[in-house]
């Protein structure tokens, strides 16, 4: 395997990608204003360690094909799980619905926009060269996402409409964590039907 500096430009893309992404979730959650200016420099860095991260699989990738393939899906993960978040908390923002159903039929939204995002991104990138018959990848795809997107909807849905949030912590922060839950599922079950069914090498 060798390094592609395509590659290279597109994790330094992802990470410019992201660090516009966590402004919305950072300023809606009011945890901006808690962070001292120093950190925010992070966001600037975001792009350079982003594409650094690729560089580094990409090595790695030559003695362990695998690594790479987790490298990718895991950067386009964290992409997808910053614009998940990023239209959600814009949603929440302009709608002012912070739990129960309201919460559960953002969470839908936001999460249909992610996945439409990670189809394109994981059929063109992370798994390359292992497309089949577009329409029926396409529905694989659709339904493996959807059984996350039902789960991952019932999560954030039961989690804020049942459980209240501790003392400090806002309405739009708990909504938040149920997301960060919610993901967390979301990620290990989308890369397991991703790899394995939607995304397999052909026989």
């Amino acid at each position: 395997m060798r390094i592609v500096w395509r590659d290279i430009v597109i994790g330094l893309v992802i990470g410019v990608v992201i660090g516009a992404l966590l402004l919305p979730i950072l300023s809606n959650t009011n945890l901006i204003a808690k962070i001292p200016s120093p950190y925010l420099a992070f966001l600037i860095l975001l792009p350079i360690l982003s594409a650094a991260g690729v560089f580094v699989a990409s090595l790695i990738g030559r003695m362990v094909p695998i690594i790479w393939q987790i490298a990718k899906f895991g950067l386009i993960g964290v992409l997808n799980t910053a614009l998940d978040l990023g239209v959600y908390n814009v949603l929440i923002y302009a709608t002012g619905y912070d739990k129960g159903l309201q919460l559960a039929l953002i969470n839908a939204v936001s999460f249909t926009v992610a996945v439409v995002n990670s189809y394109i991104w994981n059929k063109k990138w992370v798994f390359e060269g292992k497309a089949r018959r577009s329409r029926t990848q396409f529905f694989e795809f659709l339904t493996v996402s959807v059984v996350a997107a039902i789960i991952s909807s019932l999560i954030v849905g039961l989690f804020t409409g049942y459980i209240a949030p501790p003392g400090g912590v806002s309405a739009a922060q708990w909504a938040n964590v149920a997301k960060i839950m919610a993901i967390a599922f979301s990620f290990v079950w989308n890369f397991v039907g991703y790899k394995f069914v939607v995304f397999r090498e052909k026989m």
